[in-house]
């Protein structure tokens, strides 16, 4: 059987139907012939056959459709079939009262048509429940012997001196129910596969979805959620949400109306999951309520798996502000700082000599913000050479440039999408480089060499230096703006010169790390070791301190560290004076001598600040970069 089937009582209909479908081509439409009796049964056997659309006509319309739930068309009966029964009847000569008698689709505007036609009419409705054959004699009774009417009237009437006039729909009538047909039955098939495609997406998706409608009852349940509840989807569908997760706050939302988002639920089966809800709201009316959950246990699996991932690039943060080793007050203030930084996604740039720990403040902010589970790409700017750190900070495509890769590469700021970057002596970039820099930070689009196309990218921007950026800017060295745009937050990580009081607690840390480095677990500090460390002067701070305490572990060949452990070769010692500053008196040194190394000095130990070494010397800013200048000339 085909998928669209019109089903007649009358052979004129469906030999009508035929001519229909032969002069249109419809190769996907049939016709079944039945009367009163057997229409449902032959109707039944056609749907099991394949039939998925009916087209019927007055009564047999209205049984079909009450009966079956595949989708019924009817052929109307237009004002034109009625024009042309009722000109039927008077070319037969009939001139006395007509009964018309018929299902409202049938005789709709029967009345109008006779009475502009010249004809009287008697127009009787009928439904399901109407006895036909009293209305007719009822009407026979009071005279009328001519009928107007479709296959249920001619039944009815079983007296010869009757006559009955069947009305009959035309081709147009019929080719339009046929393509009704067709269009119902093309969305019908749009709709199942649009339904097809969520129910597949509902189910493949990983995190468990529930809906319910506004009287709390389960619509929509798929296999995620088969997995957290213990639940088949049989069994919850059309059961009230309650009975499947006890405790459930979705019913909340029906009355509240807010989402709630990144909920921390237990299930019954002792299942913790991550849930957001949210009402389903219809021109104004709340209509129902989603969830959707996720089993924690697995969200952190997926997240030790993306780390996993990103540490084998070198993409992660592995330090925390608890791993940063202090005592000092000072060193406490700038955690403190950097802990309100870390809330923020705005530029921060930190300031200290080299080896105090920039890169493990950096590190800890990054840890601390809410791009915490993203990468954080750190790059230094010195240590590459300048014919790549563009290609490396913004990528290329294939071509580009002599030796590009196939495919071309993404830049560090493209993997870095959603995370950090943290520039390591930020100073060291060229000043071309630097133009193109402020642009990403502006702009956030990085485009790669060689392409015209702009990259979205959301970094958040981490610069640390040794140097006086200000300075460099005066000297045309740095940009202003951009030393404007990464200094918005700034952090001072001071020396270890200036945080004695952590020197005993790192110089211990370190003895216990490199003790369980080289299998030395017993190794300890005496007390002279100590003295010697804390009255010693550091050039390269901790990471010069980390390195003296690694060799005296390497060479002690005791338990107990001491100070001809810690001596550094090749250097004389150097303990501390009150003042912290060395004396270095020679004979033959002149003033000017002794003016310029003590300004040669705190120039250094300024980090190159003119603003700090002018107020140290009190002297003016130009006379100190006259002499340095003279000294390097």
């Amino acid at each position: 059987m085909k998928e669209i089937v019109v089903v007649t009582p009358f052979s004129s209909m469906a030999e009508l139907t035929r001519q229909v479908i032969e002069e249109n081509d419809l190769a996907n439409v049939d016709v079944l012939e039945a009367d009163t009796g057997n229409v449902l049964e032959l109707t039944r056997s056609a749907i099991s056959d394949g039939a998925k659309a009916l087209i019927s006509r007055g009564g047999f319309y209205e049984v079909i459709k009450s009966e079956f739930d595949i989708p019924v068309v009817e052929v109307k009966v237009t004002a034109f079939d009625l024009i042309e029964i009722f000109k039927e009847v008077k070319q037969s000569g009939e001139t006395g009262l007509i009964g018309v008698i018929g299902h409202r689709n049938v005789i709709y505007g029967a009345e109008i048509i006779a009475e502009v036609m010249g004809l009287k009419t008697v127009c009787f409705q009928i439904n399901d429940k109407s006895d036909i054959a009293a209305e007719m004699e009822r009407q026979i009774q009071q005279g009328i012997r001519v009928f107007v009417g479709d296959n249920n009237v001619k039944g009815a009437v079983a007296k010869p001196n009757c006559k009955v006039f069947l009305v009959h729909s035309g081709g147009q009538a019929m080719l339009n129910a046929i393509q009704q047909a067709k269009d119902i039955l093309h969305a019908s098939r749009l709709q199942k596969e649009k339904a097809q495609q969520f129910a597949t997406i509902i189910d493949f998706v990983h995190d468990g979805i529930i809906a319910i409608d506004k009287e709390g009852l389960v619509t929509v349940f798929n296999s995620a959620s088969e997995k957290l509840t213990g639940f088949s989807k049989q069994e919850a569908l059309g059961k009230p949400i309650d009975e499947i997760i006890p405790k459930t706050k979705l019913l909340s939302i029906l009355d509240t109306v807010k989402p709630e988002i990144g909920d921390i639920q237990w299930l019954d089966n002792q299942t913790v999951v991550a849930t957001n809800r949210v009402p389903v709201i219809v021109d104004g009316e709340v209509l129902g309520a989603v969830a959707t959950y996720q089993d924690i246990t697995e969200v952190q699996k997926l997240e030790q798996k993306i780390r996993i991932k990103l540490s084998e690039k070198g993409f992660v943060a592995q330090y925390n502000f608890p791993d940063i080793v202090h005592k000092s007050g000072v060193v406490a203030e700038c955690i403190r700082t950097s802990q309100k930084y870390a809330h923020y996604d705005t530029s921060v740039l930190i300031v200290g000599p080299s080896g105090v720990g920039k890169e493990l403040f950096a590190q800890s902010i990054h840890n601390s913000s809410k791009r915490k589970n993203s990468p954080f790409v750190a790059i230094n700017c010195a240590a590459l050479p300048e014919s790549l750190i563009e290609s490396e900070l913004f990528g290329y495509v294939e071509g580009s440039f002599t030796g590009a890769t196939k495919k071309g590469k993404a830049g560090l700021f493209e993997m870095a999408h959603g995370g950090t970057v943290f520039l390591d002596e930020i100073s060291e970039l060229p000043l071309l480089l630097q133009g193109r820099l402020l642009r990403v930070l502006q702009e956030k689009q990085v485009m790669r060499i060689g392409d015209n196309k702009l990259i979205p990218v959301d970094v958040r921007i981490i610069c640390a230096t040794n140097r006086d950026l200000r300075s460099l800017a005066s000297q045309n060295q740095f940009r202003v703006d951009l030393y404007f745009r990464i200094a918005i937050l700034t952090l001072y990580v001071p020396s270890l010169n200036e945080r004695i009081d952590d020197i005993e607690l790192l110089s211990r840390h370190f003895v216990k790390d490199f003790g369980f480095k080289y299998r030395k677990t017993r190794m300890t500090l005496d007390a002279e070791g100590i003295k010697y460390l804390r009255s010693y002067v550091y050039e390269g701070n901790v990471r010069e301190l980390q390195g003296m305490i690694e060799r005296a572990v390497v060479i002690c060949e005791g338990d107990v560290i001491g100070v001809s452990d810690l001596a550094v070769p090749m250097r004389p010692e150097a303990p501390r004076t009150p003042d912290r500053i060395q004396s270095a008196f020679t004979d033959g040194q002149t003033l000017k001598d002794l003016q310029e190394g003590y300004i040669d000095y705190v120039y250094k130990k300024t980090n190159g600040s003119l603003k700090e070494s002018s107020s140290i010397l009190g002297v003016g800013r130009t006379t100190i970069w006259r002499r340095i200048k003279e000294k390097q000339a």
